[in-house]
Parts: C-alpha cells; sequence; structure tokens
C-alpha cells in the first residue's frame, strides 16, 4: 500500500509539477538562435487607451519606465521553410501584455495609464521581402513597445485592498514608426 502511495505522489508531483518545466527550448532559447533577415518598416493606426475588467477600484503606479523595446508579436508563417521570398499583404495588430499574471487586463492597466491599447498596421499594396532559400526562415511581425515595471494595487468595494502585484507593461507606442515586418532565419538544421 506504501508503495501504492508513493508511486501515485510522485505521478501527482510529476504532473502538476514538470509541466511548469520547459524540457525542450524555451522562447529565450529559440529567440537566440534566431537571425534577423531583411526587414521593411510599416506604419499603423493606434486605438485610444484599453478598457479592460475594471476593479472597484484599481490603482497602477510606473515604478520604472517608459523604456522602448522591440518584440516579436508573431509568426506570419506557420512553418519553416527554405523560401526565395515572402509576400504579405494582411493587416497586422500589436496589443498591450503584461509579462505575467497582475491581477488586471493588460487593456486595463493601459486604460489606468493613460496609454494605447493596440496598434494595427495596413497595407495599401502586397510587400515583398527577399530571403535566403539555402536557409529554414519565417515571415515574422515585430512592433516597437513602452516597457513599464508596474505595480498593480486592487481595492473591493470597502475600500479594502485584496490584491498588490508588479509586472512588466508593454504598450504599443505613438511613433509613425510601429512595425517591421522581418525575415527570420533559424539557425539550427535540425528543428525540433
Amino acid at each position: 500500500m506504501k508503495l501504492v502511495m508513493k508511486s501515485f505522489v510522485f505521478a501527482l508531483f510529476f504532473l502538476l509539477i514538470v509541466p511548469q518545466v520547459s524540457l525542450g527550448y524555451s522562447e529565450e532559447d529559440i529567440e537566440e538562435d534566431l537571425e534577423l533577415g531583411e526587414s521593411i518598416m510599416v506604419e499603423g493606426k493606434l486605438s485610444g487607451p484599453g478598457y479592460g475588467t475594471k476593479a472597484v477600484d484599481r490603482v497602477v503606479k510606473t515604478l520604472k519606465g517608459p523604456t522602448k523595446v522591440k518584440k516579436r508579436v508573431r509568426y506570419l508563417t506557420g512553418s519553416w521553410a527554405k523560401a526565395s521570398s515572402y509576400q504579405w499583404s494582411k493587416s497586422n495588430s500589436a496589443t498591450s501584455t503584461v509579462s505575467f499574471d497582475a491581477g488586471a487586463s493588460a487593456a486595463g492597466i493601459s486604460s489606468s495609464l493613460g496609454v494605447s491599447n493596440s496598434v494595427t498596421t495596413t497595407y495599401s499594396v502586397a510587400i515583398n521581402i527577399p530571403a535566403d532559400k539555402k536557409k529554414f526562415s519565417k515571415l515574422a511581425f515585430y512592433s516597437d513597445f513602452n516597457k513599464r515595471y508596474v505595480r498593480v494595487l486592487l481595492y473591493n468595494f470597502n475600500g479594502i485592498k485584496y490584491s498588490d502585484k508588479k509586472t512588466n507593461h508593454y504598450a504599443p507606442r505613438k511613433d509613425t514608426f510601429t512595425g517591421r515586418i522581418s525575415i527570420i532565419f533559424e539557425r539550427r538544421e535540425c528543428l525540433w
């Protein structure tokens, strides 16, 4: 019976804890193994501040920043391929994000800070970006963000604080240059 119980506890531990641990490449590891290729700058239209779910009272304090950072928003093509070029004509959007649970949505924090929540790019003509057909590549969308380290305080109806968390908040910048369509080259030949 003790052996069964120990096995059960081990299995439970494995199922609950191990998925939290990366067994493969993390986003940061993959980012280090990528090489930025050709890029085309694109312009976009900013939204107003986001209006996420609001607590009875939410106070957001900027502890550090804003600092201009560039980060990948998403890949625009699904698979790695040895392509000679890419063509793109669909609009893209970059939305404010938080680095981890802050007890409030990224849009709600944007609203409290009075900063834009999203930017959407548009294309009047299709863009064509040359690639190196000897290397595996993907098309990706990058955007400029203002990174702020913020403290988010949430209060209930009685004015009692029930949440006090810190997080990095990334909001799309108000610059004319808001995004970049880029070719990403994979340095490893074996992709798994």
